[in-house]
């Protein structure tokens, strides 16, 4: 078995015919051949020997037409017979020269190069020479290369599905974004109706563009409705492959109120109410009188801090005491004179201080004597029977928030005519608000 190679086809084109390129006969770099021989017949002579017999051969070439890539993989079969043994066989398109040793010669011509495109569509003309002796006969032939047939990709199936990205919206989202949604299995590069149920009115956008699935046959988009055309409610959407008409399941989703926001009511202002802000002696020495602290707005649970400092009164010592707001924000203290026998010592001026988170509030209160009380014994301003300032009383505002007229030497509380001076706050079941004060 023997291979040839021939140079690439070279196309020739013929002026004036309406006919198709003619393809002159390739070299012997583009095709190769493959010699088949038939078996030497009994009886025929050896090629040495001298044979007159009138040549009369007839070639054939099979397929008469061949794709490109079978001209790489199979090639065309040519054939000559009615031969003798020594006959030549020559022929144009591989160059090669085949000598018969029996009645037939039969080989293969093929595209050796290995690219199906380097022998180009066309007719492949080409010449086989037979001599015997001082015979020849000369035959043309031909075959044609067809390209390779590309299956054309099937187009799938029509079958519409669709789904949308939520299945709630509110008005306003449907009227402003609309409702987004996703499809497949529509007509590629095919356009996409949307039909709404329930609806008033409704249009599908993509880019504000036509909907249109892509070459895949997805599609995505948004449908949105029309200003003021649309009420809460259930609704449905169908999209429609224009081709086909084939239809996807109704999609149903609900629309629903815009949320309506419940104004935010500014936090009230912590306040202190000092009451009253005026007192005599004699009902500031009185459990169930004194001076009503409150304190409100403060936040629930939070450390709430009164302090009561007298002003220029170095008998009565400051009060400081912390208490926690109830869970409406308000903390209150009554705070009181527990020395009865000399209550003018607390005569004056006290200021108040409450701290409540970031706040600190202020206020201010006055023991004054009545107006109406009448005159005086002289004992109204503590005696003088300790020998410690005569009629200057002096108190403490104990930090505990309980009467402290049991610790008082413990204390070191200052003293007036051996009497323990101070102030004290009286603990409340409840708190009052400022319209019990």
């Amino acid at each position: 078995m023997k291979k040839l190679a021939l140079a690439p086809v070279v196309a020739l084109a013929i002026t004036g015919l309406a006919a198709s390129p003619v393809i002159a006969a390739p070299s012997t770099d583009a095709f190769g051949q493959t010699n088949v021989q038939a078996p030497k017949s009994a009886g025929q002579p050896d090629a040495t020997e001298t044979d007159d017999t009138e040549l009369d051969a007839s070639v054939s070439v099979s397929p008469e037409t061949i794709s490109q890539t079978d001209l790489v993989e199979k090639g065309v079969t040519l054939t000559v017979t009615n031969l003798e043994a020594g006959d030549t066989v020559t022929d144009d398109a591989t160059g090669e020269t085949v000598t018969a040793e029996g009645d037939t010669v039969s080989y293969e011509i093929y595209n050796i190069t290995g690219d199906p495109k380097a022998i180009p569509e066309g007719p492949i003309e080409f010449t086989v020479t037979v001599e015997r002796g001082e015979q020849s006969q000369t035959f043309d032939e031909k075959f044609t290369v067809t390209a390779d047939e590309t299956e054309e990709p099937t187009a799938p199936a029509v079958d519409p599905k669709a789904s949308l990205v939520s299945d709630e919206i509110t008005v306003s989202e449907f009227e402003g974004e609309g409702l987004k949604f996703s499809g497949e299995g529509f007509t590629p590069n095919g356009s996409v109706s949307v039909e709404g149920q329930a609806l008033p009115a409704q249009v599908a956008k993509q880019a504000e563009e036509q909907l249109k699935a892509d070459e895949n046959g997805k599609v995505t988009g948004t449908v949105v409705a029309p200003k003021d055309s649309v009420k809460p409610g259930k609704y449905t959407v169908t999209f429609i492959d224009d081709e086909s008409g084939e239809k996807t399941e109704p999609q149903e989703f609900t629309v629903v109120e815009d949320a309506t926001e419940t104004p935010t009511t500014p936090a009230a202002e912590a306040k202190l109410t000092v009451s009253p802000e005026s007192v005599t002696p004699k009902d500031f020495v009185q459990k169930d009188k004194g001076v009503k602290l409150v304190v409100e707005n403060c936040e629930p649970g939070e450390d709430v801090r009164f302090v009561v400092n007298p002003k220029g009164n170095s008998s009565v010592t400051a009060f400081d005491e912390t208490e926690k707001a109830d869970d409406e924000g308000n903390a209150s203290v009554t705070v009181y004179g527990t020395s009865a026998s000399n209550p003018s010592a607390y005569i004056g001026d006290y200021d108040v201080t409450v701290t409540c988170g970031d706040d600190e509030l202020t206020g201010k209160f006055s023991v004054e004597e009545d107006p109406n009380a009448g005159g005086s014994d002289g004992n109204d301003d503590g005696g003088s029977d300790g020998g410690n300032g005569g009629g200057n009383g002096g108190g403490d505002l104990p930090r505990t928030g309980m009467e402290l007229t049991g610790l008082a030497a413990g204390a070191g509380l200052l003293l007036v005519g051996g009497t323990a001076i101070f102030l004290t706050k009286r603990r409340k079941k409840g708190v009052p608000s400022p319209s019990d004060i």
